[in-house]
């Protein structure tokens, strides 16, 4: 079956041979009432619609459709073959998906998370949904958890954020210096001259570690919180068998804790540790503090590489996320416990 160019998927012919072989949708054939594109201006892939359906037993039903590359659809399928039936409430279900790799394009039919609101990093977010999200992130981790990397299989796509070359990094980091010289001071683009060698290093370590399957993208704008408080986490394009530091850092980094908020910080690794505890799986807070301090490493090049982009948006929403992220990690990566001359030669 052959994915079509545009809205075309939304129409109610095609919905339905997508879904005719879907063990996963219970409603018969359906009939298009309405689509509205949501999700624009957020950090999502794809284009997004909501779309109002009735169903062939007089019902309605509200559906997602989510148009995006067929790597991008591919990936968050096989993610959801090997763990989604084990993370309830968790993400949205799939109702249904398709990857058609000769057109390059991709669909995905999901649950409609409605009512719930909507993640933002600008706009951060209270201590229990940060709390709900980090339960999130360990439910998912959790369903894959492994001891090492070596241990899941080698076919499964890995996250493996790779050093920038010295004259592309030199770059970026001047750019980043002159467009933010108020965050990149003097001495903090100094120290960062050698960075990528240090990516090089926190990653080895990291990838030494425990291995599951990771979101790679999780913050603010890649979450719904369900009016009982509940956390959904979107977007699984990016989906790699990682170190679940990696997705921890990166929420925690962006919009959530400061680094004058030591003990929200040490509250939510605790809620991680314990959650992550109910499925059978073990960290010490002493790890989460070390894979947290490392994932700074290559968190702060792909953000100062973002900030360094010729084609970079320099207004609007784009450039506040940027401009953000870019303060948030600089802070943490020059902090007394977690900063960048922290564990130079290995964290303890």
């Amino acid at each position: 079956m052959s994915v079509p160019d545009g809205d075309a998927v939304l129409s109610s012919e095609w919905l339905n041979s997508a879904l005719a072989a879907s063990p996963d949708w219970p409603h018969g054939a359906l009939r298009v009432l309405s689509a509205a594109r949501i999700g624009v201006g957020y950090g999502l892939s794809g284009r997004i619609h909501r779309v109002g359906v009735e169903t062939a037993r007089g019902g309605l039903a509200s559906l997602v459709v989510k148009q995006d590359g067929s790597a991008e659809v591919a990936r968050e399928l096989l993610f959801r073959s090997h763990c989604g039936d084990r993370l309830p409430g968790c993400i949205a279900e799939c109702f249904g998906g398709l990857s058609d790799s000769e057109s390059g394009r991709g669909v995905l039919v999901l649950e409609d998370v409605a009512p719930a609101r909507q993640g933002d990093v600008l706009a951060r977010c209270t201590d229990d949904q940060a709390r709900a999200v980090t339960r999130a992130l360990a439910r998912v981790h959790g369903a894959s958890w492994s001891v090492d990397d070596d241990a899941l299989p080698r076919s499964l796509p890995r996250w493996r954020p790779a050093p920038m070359e010295p004259d592309q990094w030199t770059d970026r980091l001047r750019r980043a210096r002159g467009r933010y010289p108020e965050i990149l001071s003097p001495a903090l683009f100094a120290e960062l001259r050698d960075l990528p060698e240090e990516v090089a290093n926190a990653v080895d370590q990291l990838t030494r570690g425990p291995a599951s399957w990771i979101h790679v993208d999780s913050h603010l704008d890649n979450v719904l919180w369900r009016p009982d408080g509940t956390a959904v986490l979107l977007d699984w394009c990016n989906a790699s068998i990682g170190p679940p530091a990696a997705d921890l850092a990166r929420f925690l980094t962006e919009g959530v804790v400061d680094t004058a908020q030591p003990e929200r910080l040490s509250d939510l690794l605790s809620t991680y540790a314990d959650e992550l505890r109910v499925s059978g799986a073990r960290v010490e807070l002493s790890e989460l503090k070390a894979g947290f301090a490392l994932t700074l490493r290559p968190l702060l090049q792909g953000v100062v590489g973002w900030t360094g982009r010729e084609d970079l948006e320099l207004a609007g929403r784009p450039a506040a996320l940027c401009q953000s992220f870019l303060r948030s990690l600089c802070d943490w990566s020059t902090s007394d416990e977690y900063g960048l001359h922290v564990g130079r030669n290995g964290v303890a």
